[in-house]
């Protein structure tokens, strides 16, 4: 009798059901770049023979009416998330001699009215954008009137006057959620290579030595992080190269290891595609995952790169934790839209379905890449997904030195760490190219001698 009690009390301890997660959904919006000169001049693709349809073009940036639907595309899929992330990049890709401090102003001004207007109760945590400064890419690294002039569309979602001083300062700021996830939103375009202003300094703006403080505070108060911004760490590939000055992306990979335990996750723009990573500790182990979301804008960068279909995303993520739960990315078919005159938008996959796993936590996503180095299947997906918003007739080619950039990119975020390990993968091929060489020549030198 005590055995069957004991036995039943088993099942209700170990078999109980798990506890449902406190699920939050959050939307990211980044890169529209709207050209306000669309129905004219084109002033973002005057040097080629675009198209012009009503919702935008593959070698144009973002007509008004993108930028709506965009918008409307969320307010119709998911109207009540915790919070919208936007990450900048709204000036269209034009000329300096073309825009100015007023005219970017007033771009950044129209489309704070625009986010602001479809989600009135939702606080929207935005970020600047390499092209949202005049002249392009050149952030300084103190205040300047762009700063005070955006504060005055920006301050009713970071309301603290600490913050607001912050911003003022290098155009950063943390918050906290009503789920009490800490946001840090960062001005990365200090760091971006194209910025002549920052390149021979240490810290501008102080932006790291405010970010140690902060991360550091949150560990204290057991706090979870999300850190938001424009430029990425890391190493784009292919190209294998790093969208931040080398020091400071040695900086920024340092304090989030040093940090991870109570980051839960990067979210940037500026690739205008799906990409992800994962940094790795000192021993190797999965701990803070990175991921970029595609643009609004289906702009092309010059004849050689691929068109893509305008996207948004929709995260899913434990309110109790703060870790990510799922991706979503959902697309405009452009050419379908501008063929009937209306929005046709479907969504282009999720990441849990996509690569079997439970959550894009860090340790989900290091299955991932252990998946992709020994079946080819997981990374010609990633390849696919990257441009999943790709139209019909475009195809992207990836070669083995493409696979290789783009696997080594994955887990290292370093610029040496992701040269050794391409240097470890093609010495690892020469070795295998070697063996079969020299397996072949003794089967062929015995053939010989049989015959």
């Amino acid at each position: 009798m005590g055995r069957s009690v004991l036995v039943v009390l088993w099942i209700l301890v170990f078999t109980r059901p798990c506890k449902p997660k406190n699920v939050g959904w959050i939307w990211h919006v980044t890169d529209f770049h709207w050209d306000f000169t669309y129905d004219d001049r084109r002033l973002s693709c005057r040097e080629y023979q675009a198209d012009s349809g009503p919702f935008g073009d593959f070698w144009c940036d973002s007509p008004w009416r993108l930028c709506q639907e965009a918008v409307n595309i969320m307010t119709l899929t998911k109207p009540k998330v915790d919070f919208v992330l936007w990450t900048g990049d709204n000036v269209l890709h034009g000329k300096d001699e073309d825009l100015n401090l007023t005219r970017n102003n007033e771009i950044l001004t129209r489309l704070t009215s625009l986010l602001s207007d479809a989600f009135p109760d939702i606080p929207i945590y935005p970020t600047f954008g390499n092209h949202d400064y005049w002249p392009t890419d050149q952030f300084p690294a103190h205040g300047n009137t762009l700063y005070n002039l955006t504060l005055e569309n920006w301050k009713q979602w970071i309301n603290d006057t600490v913050q607001e001083n912050n911003f003022l300062k290098g155009a950063y700021y943390t918050v906290k959620t009503q789920h009490d996830l800490r946001i840090i939103a960062l001005n990365t375009n200090l760091y971006y290579t194209s910025n002549k202003m920052t390149k021979d300094m240490k810290d501008p703006a102080d932006q790291f030595q405010w970010l140690e403080l902060v991360l550091s505070e949150a560990a204290t108060k057991k706090e979870k992080v999300l850190v938001t911004g424009h430029v990425p760490p890391g190493i784009y590939a292919p190209g294998g190269f790093s969208w931040m000055y080398k020091q400071f992306n040695e900086a920024f990979n340092d304090l989030m290891i040093k940090h991870s335990d109570v980051i839960v996750g990067l979210h940037f723009g500026h690739s205008h595609a799906d990409l992800w990573s994962l940094y790795r500790n000192s021993a190797g182990e999965p701990v803070v995952p990175v991921f970029m979301a595609p643009s609004v804008t289906p702009w092309r960068y010059k004849i050689s790169a691929s068109g893509h279909n305008p996207a948004v995303r929709l995260i899913k993520y434990d309110r109790d934790d703060g870790s990510p739960l799922d991706i979503s990315n959902y697309y405009m078919d452009l050419d379908l839209s501008n063929k009937n005159n209306r929005p046709e938008w479907q969504i282009s996959y999720n990441m849990t379905t996509g690569y079997d796993i439970p959550d894009v936590t860090p340790s989900s996503l290091a299955r991932v890449i252990g998946r992709m180095k020994t079946n080819m299947v997981p990374l010609q997906n990633y390849n696919k997904w990257r441009f999943a918003n790709a139209p019909a007739n475009v195809t992207v080619p990836c070669d083995d030195k493409c696979s290789q950039e783009v696997l080594c990119s994955l887990d290292h975020l370093d610029i040496d760490d992701f040269n050794s390990c391409l240097q470890n993968v093609s010495s690892g091929s020469g070795i295998w190219l070697d063996t079969i060489i020299i397996v072949c020549t003794f089967i062929l030198y015995f053939f010989k001698i049989e015959s």
